[in-house]
């Protein structure tokens, strides 16, 4: 049976940011995960709070000025628990796990980018990749948005409308052109199949041509996040070269090249610190003891293994990640976390767990559910009593979190990522 400073479960941005910051302290550390996490679908970008309150209009700019008045609305927000140190701190370790590489984060704590969404509305958030960040709409000035007739989903027209309605000081026009050929089995590509593309300078070549003589008279020029994955650094300087104006990128649908270009430096920076990582093998169960975590099991190829560790971190996920599962048993409805067994805070009839409407500003029922913790994240049971004080709960598996209010996401991530490392380091 091998034994570890700390194992994390858990691949996505909450367990990745754990487990590189443990390795980093010279932990042994093992992170162990079904798959990949939601960091693939994901923006790669890093919200801390977009709007307040949750049906706003305009969006917040100043996300740690108006913490106070959201967790006064929010009592059972994570962030109650977390802190706002704890988010100023997992703010400064992802610009170290991120910048130190191969990508270019942007952004400070006090200030959230105003930068355009796929559809044209506008998105705000606190960190994002460079590429991202030259599309602030607050600099105003014209712009070129370019799109593939082959990437479905992203519809330059659309994005150029809805930004000229805003009133925001752009002036955008859009451009649709036909990819140069591609290696695809049909005349579909996704993102990351565009991206790949765009590592070819033959491809980057035929791109500028069919954009220079539209982008004339702009200063920017906008294309779906697809500018490459692992020669992402050089594809956008080359463009900016070639095309002799800034360059940035729009987000677009799943699978996103971003937060794939996230996934692989954060999961490069644990293994070059130490870290032992295992994907595709699902934790089956934990076994609590004494009030400790004593070992989980996770499946391998044949059997069943068991590993034990000081420290214990649980980043699975909420409800979408498959962190916590659900039932129902005629109007009574059940919400689970299937590792431990741990207690979730969740509403007992299941006719409660959605709203009326598909999007609601009081957000839906079931995205808060989770497992309770106190402040050193520790689980607890109904009564407030810690169930195991060598295991820590972060990101989407705690309670009150729901990512779509208040766009608080990856700030409730990289902050209780940060709490559960302090605590390990400390003890």
């Amino acid at each position: 049976m091998s034994r570890y400073d700390a194992v994390v479960i858990g691949a996505g941005l909450a367990g990745l940011t754990a487990a590189g910051r443990l390795a980093q302290a010279n932990k042994k550390v093992l992170l162990v995960a079904t798959g990949a996490g939601a960091l693939l679908l994901a923006s790669g970008c890093i919200d801390v709070l977009g709007y307040h309150p949750a049906d706003a209009v305009e969006p917040v700019e100043n996300p740690l000025a108006r913490l106070a008045d959201f967790l006064a609305e929010r009592p059972g927000h994570p962030y109650n628990v977390t802190g706002k140190p704890a988010i100023e701190a997992g703010l400064h370790a992802f610009l170290e796990l991120t910048n130190h590489g191969s990508l270019d984060y942007r952004g400070e704590p006090d200030r959230n980018w105003r930068l355009p969404g796929p559809a044209g509305a506008v998105r705000p958030t606190c960190l994002a990749p460079a590429s991202l960040a030259n599309g602030e709409l607050s600099q105003g000035g014209r712009m070129l948005i370019a799109g593939f007739n082959e990437l479905r989903d992203f519809y330059p027209a659309l994005i150029s409308q809805n930004l000229n309605e805003q009133n925001l000081g752009v002036q955008a026009t859009s451009l649709m052109i036909e990819a140069p050929p591609l290696e695809i089995a049909d005349m579909n590509a996704t993102p990351i199949e565009l991206a790949r593309a765009f590592e070819r300078a033959d491809f980057r070549r035929q791109v500028v041509k069919a954009v220079k003589a539209a982008s004339k008279g702009t200063s920017r020029i906008g294309f779906p996040a697809v500018l490459g994955l692992k020669a992402h650094a050089e594809v956008l300087a080359d463009l900016e070269k070639q095309l002799g104006q800034t360059v940035f990128e729009i987000s677009t649908l799943p699978p996103s090249a971003p937060g794939r270009r996230l996934f692989e430096q954060l999961r490069d920076v644990f293994l070059r610190a130490g870290g032992r990582l295992i994907l595709g093998s699902k934790v089956v169960d934990g076994t609590i003891t004494a009030g400790r975590v004593t070992q989980i099991r996770f499946e391998t190829t044949n059997r069943l293994k068991s590993v034990t560790a000081n420290h214990y971190i649980l980043a699975s996920g909420g409800i979408y990640g498959g962190g916590i599962v659900t039932g129902a048993d005629g109007g009574i409805g059940r919400a689970w976390e299937p590792i431990f067994g741990l207690p979730v805070a969740a509403e007992s009839n299941r006719h409660h767990w959605f709203a009326n409407g598909f999007i609601d500003p009081a957000g839906q029922p079931f995205a808060s559910f989770g497992v309770q913790v106190n402040q050193r994240l520790n689980p607890v049971d109904g009564s407030g009593n810690p169930i195991a004080e060598n295991l820590f709960v972060i990101g989407a598996s705690l309670a009150g979190y729901d990512w779509a209010r208040g766009r608080t996401g990856e700030g409730v991530a990289l902050a209780s990522a940060m709490a559960a490392v302090d605590q390990i380091n400390r003890s």
